[in-house]
Order: structure tokens, then C-alpha cells, then sequence
């Protein structure tokens, strides 16, 4: 692959940890600016769209109702072992104008949840997505 193409990466901690749902708080951002929230949610998928091929999804924390908070994005894992993809296409989530690129990527010992923001990018070919998850450190 060539050039890599920009990212904000987000770092977030394990806050709180329940079977159908974890709670995570930043823990850093190596980038110019956060661009998700301070709060996040990852939450077991319980069918109630018609998405497929996900078991969890992304919820930020925008409102003080976790129920009535911004659902981003279903995790879809790739070929990388632990590392899954999502999109964000809402402008007033990200103040993205294209579709977005999420990489998410758990750190070996469950305790950091590491999210790659590729503000207006997004890789249509599998193999496009394969080569920058593999390309990423």
C-alpha cells in the first residue's frame, strides 16, 4: 500500500464492564483534535435493524440517556485478527462530509479499546481496507 492516509487516533480506557455492554472514557488522543466523545459505549447488537454480519455496535455518549445516545457504527471484523471496521456517514457526529473510515483494535489485554478515525476516507475494495488495517501499528 502506499501512502497511509490520515487518521486521528483515539485511545479509550475500560471503564465499566457488564455482559451486554463496555463502557470506555479517553484516555488519549494522538492527533489534532478528538473527534468521537469523551464517553463511549460498546454494546452487544440485539437485532433490531436489519444489519448483519455484526455482533456489537458503537454508541457515543452526546446525550445524558445512553437509550437516546448517537449509534454509530456495527464492528466488522477483517482478515487482521482483532481488529474490526465501521463507517460513520453522519455529519453531525464527526463533522465528516464523506463517508468515514472507523479501524477498531483492542489492545491484548482487553483494558484498551483503540479507534483510527479516517475523517472523510473510506476504501470501497476489501483488499484496500486489508492493506491499511495490516499497514497500521
Amino acid at each position: 500500500m502506499g501512502n497511509i492516509p490520515d487518521y486521528i487516533r483515539h485511545v479509550y480506557k475500560v471503564e465499566r464492564e457488564l455482559k451486554s455492554y463496555t463502557t470506555y472514557t479517553i484516555d488519549e488522543v494522538k492527533g489534532s483534535k478528538i473527534l468521537l466523545t469523551n464517553i463511549i459505549r460498546i454494546e452487544t447488537f440485539r437485532g433490531k435493524s436489519n444489519t448483519r454480519g455484526i455482533d456489537v455496535y458503537l454508541r457515543l455518549r452526546d446525550t445524558s440517556n445512553w437509550s437516546k445516545c448517537s449509534l454509530v457504527t456495527g464492528l466488522r471484523p477483517i482478515s487482521k485478527e482483532g481488529v474490526y471496521y465501521g463507517n460513520c456517514n453522519t455529519p453531525h457526529v464527526i463533522g465528516n462530509e464523506k463517508k468515514t473510515l472507523l479501524l477498531f483494535r483492542y489492545s491484548p489485554c482487553g483494558k484498551y479499546l483503540f479507534i483510527d478515525v479516517f475523517r472523510d476516507y473510506y476504501p470501497y475494495q476489501r483488499e484496500q481496507l486489508n492493506n491499511l488495517a495490516n499497514s497500521l501499528n
